[in-house]
């Protein structure tokens, strides 16, 4: 039986990035717990895949385009949805791209989906998030340590944290807590999707797992039972933190 504060009876989620990886996870359980769920993302297949499998609501939104953030508001309302109690900003990508290599395309589309992206749907969704509510963006460890391929991708995620964080006395007034999860290497479809060979991959893996005290990847379920924490009623007094769930990759 789960406990009442970690419940979301009655309460509708909206968690971006929603068909795959941590944010599909991070839906499947607040739907287990009682949460009616609306996922985002732009790829229409995956989305009609997840919503018809586990009974979300699924809205094509590209997390990059500001056209699509400011159509959510009313797309939400024409599917009868009055307020989120959780919204959860985990849509994002992963470009691990050494100096040389970058364009400016490729720099812009980074920051527009990390973080230009959720600073937007805060404020297009403002008014239907529910007084009391909760806001959990997804950061990453990256965002404390950054690297010469990952320097980029850190930058995005560092933004991201800060952002969280100046928005805590903002929403205060209205009891609105926001508070961001900094997962570590996670086993999810994104490491496909770095850009970098498949060997280079492989090496970055390995060194990864030789890091972390825990000896293991983390997995896209663990990361969403710490989504699903910070958002609920257990964790009513946690607001404007970073909470790292990289299984220790960070400590020194």
């Amino acid at each position: 039986m789960v406990s009442r504060d970690l419940d979301f009876k009655g309460k509708t989620a909206l968690v971006t990035g929603g068909s795959s990886g941590i944010g599909l996870a991070t839906a499947k359980l607040l739907a287990a717990r009682g949460a009616q769920v609306v996922i985002t993302g732009r790829d229409s297949t995956k989305l009609k895949e997840a919503a018809n499998s586990h009974g979300f609501i699924a809205l094509r939104s590209d997390a990059a385009s500001i056209s699509d953030i400011d159509a959510l508001d009313g797309a939400l309302a024409d599917k009868q949805i009055k307020q989120i109690d959780a919204l959860v900003l985990n849509a994002g990508i992963v470009p691990f791209t050494p100096l040389g290599s970058w364009t400016a395309q490729a720099f812009d589309e980074a920051f527009a989906v990390n973080a230009r992206g959720p600073w937007f749907l805060v404020q297009a969704l403002d008014r239907r998030l529910a007084d009391g509510g909760s806001i959990t963006m997804v950061s990453s460890f990256l965002a404390h340590r950054g690297g010469s391929a990952t320097a980029v991708y850190a930058g995005t995620k560092a933004a991201l944290t800060l952002m969280a964080r100046g928005l805590v006395p903002t929403l205060a007034s209205r009891g609105i807590r926001i508070n961001t999860v900094s997962p570590g290497t996670i086993a999810t479809p994104a490491w496909g999707k770095t850009g970098l060979p498949e060997d280079v991959v492989a090496a970055v893996g390995k060194a990864k797992l030789e890091a972390n005290p825990l000896k293991r990847f983390g997995t896209a379920e663990e990361v969403a039972e710490s989504i699903a924490f910070l958002a609920s009623g257990a964790a009513s007094y946690i607001n404007g933190v970073d909470l790292q769930v990289d299984g220790g990759l960070l400590v020194e």
